[in-house]
């Protein structure tokens, strides 16, 4: 039985993810190499804190992750994410 995806988290993501392969716009090549090899370790469940639940986070959660992630990035032109 597969979930229903009523809003297209999953293709909103995976889209994004094509058109970001090469890097996200308008922000530094630094940031977007840091946030795309973030967002890959929360896809697979990788570096989560020891404290929640184990393996890959939803396509919801990505999107929000990717989001936030973005606009502090635009936001601060000297935003460093410390992996």
């Amino acid at each position: 039985m597969t979930k229903i995806d009523p809003y297209k988290h999953e293709e909103r993501y995976l889209e994004w993810k094509k058109r970001a392969s090469e890097g996200i716009s308008n922000i530094s090549k630094e940031n977007s190499d840091l946030i795309l090899r973030y967002l890959n370790d929360m896809e697979k469940g990788l570096n989560v804190a020891s404290e929640s639940v184990k393996g890959s986070r939803s396509f919801i959660r990505l999107n929000t992750l990717k989001d936030r992630l973005i606009f502090f990035s635009k936001k601060s032109k000297k935003f460093l994410i410390f992996l």
